[in-house]
């Protein structure tokens, strides 16, 4: 299937990018009103979209950590899982924007809008970006014995259509596209098959009940380590350091999954931009602590801190990245 973006949503894009543009420069000096000064002074609440287990959870748990330290209160994750990070996504764009809400999600928040799915929320006008927190390198990943290769794999399931199912971590999400992308690229018809993240997805090809899938490094690298699965190439352009025997794709001359989803930082919409500047700080500490990039580095995520407004820079590439790539997979959820 092929999906056309609505003319409506680029001039939406536009005009957000013409908004970003003419914002006050971030840093300037201005008074602290009071409640940013106290804040915080209850619990911090952070939103994970999908469910405990996976990479996204553990992150948000060594977040979450040391925001507590950093703050002195507490802060606690919330796992609200459903709709491939919808459901968590939205309940955070439609929480008060005093902090005491917060959200860790991932790259489908921007590709979301380039796959056709109805949105209750607009990805760019209901968020306040607050940092990059992590990119996150994705592999194609296998059980099945039959299975050598990347190569082999092309083999088979190119001569066998159908046969080969792979596991996401739901509909239109980036383990879906890079498959989808793959398969499409090499004639190669499998189906997909949908799961509420990546534990449950994982528990599955464990168990063999699911052969291969595009997977996050830092979900599958204990498994991979311990013999449970192979890792075949890592997207992107570049190895990962934890696997540096595992060639990219494009090494393997099967160019075209060069792009690295994130995990981002964001609150609600009309955040005072002194409150956001604090949280942003406190979490950019947190990140950049040796104790934190370590435990971030051996989940298999690269820690990616860095000013605001790279971060929204991030957000309105990605938007034309994300769109080229899911064009390109074919994928379409209208």
């Amino acid at each position: 299937m092929t999906h056309r973006t609505p003319r409506r949503h680029w001039l939406g894009w536009a005009a957000a990018a013409a908004l970003l543009a003419s914002a006050p420069a971030y840093g300037q000096k201005a008074p602290v009103p009071p409640e940013v000064a106290a804040f915080p002074n209850k619990v911090v609440k952070l939103v994970m979209p999908f469910p405990a287990g996976g990479a996204g959870d553990i992150l948000a748990r060594i977040l979450a950590d040391g925001l507590t330290h950093e703050w002195k209160q507490q802060v606690i994750v919330e796992n609200k899982a459903g709709a491939s990070g919808i459901i968590g996504n939205n309940q955070v764009a439609k929480s008060a924007p005093d902090g005491y809400t917060l959200l860790l999600t991932i790259t489908y928040l921007v590709q979301a809008p380039s796959l056709g799915v109805k949105l209750p929320y607009d990805a760019l006008k209901d968020f306040t970006p607050l940092t990059r927190v992590a990119d996150a390198p994705s592999l194609l990943v296998t059980t099945d014995p039959e299975i050598t290769s990347v190569k082999r794999y092309v083999e088979l399931a190119s001569t066998a259509p159908g046969k080969y199912s792979y596991g996401t971590y739901g509909t239109g999400t980036t383990s879906h596209i890079y498959a989808e992308l793959f398969n499409k690229r090499n004639g190669i018809q499998g189906e997909a098959i949908a799961y509420k993240g990546a534990a449950p997805l994982l528990q599955d090809m464990l168990g063999r009940q699911l052969g291969l899938s595009f997977v996050d490094l830092a979900t599958s690298l204990p498994y991979i380590k311990a013999g449970k699965m192979r890792a075949h190439a890592v997207v992107g352009t570049k190895r990962s350091p934890l696997l540096p025997d595992v060639p990219t794709f494009t090494e393997l001359g099967f160019p075209g999954l060069e792009v690295v989803g994130w995990y981002g930082a964001f609150a609600p919409a009309g955040m005072p931009p002194a409150l956001a500047d604090k949280i942003r700080t406190a979490i950019e500490k947190v990140v950049r602590q040796p104790e934190t990039r370590q435990r971030i580095l051996d989940m298999g995520l690269a820690p990616a801190s860095g000013a605001p407004e790279n971060f929204q820079e991030r957000i309105l590439s990605d938007l034309v990245n994300w769109r080229r790539v899911v064009q390109q997979s074919g994928i379409s959820l209208e």
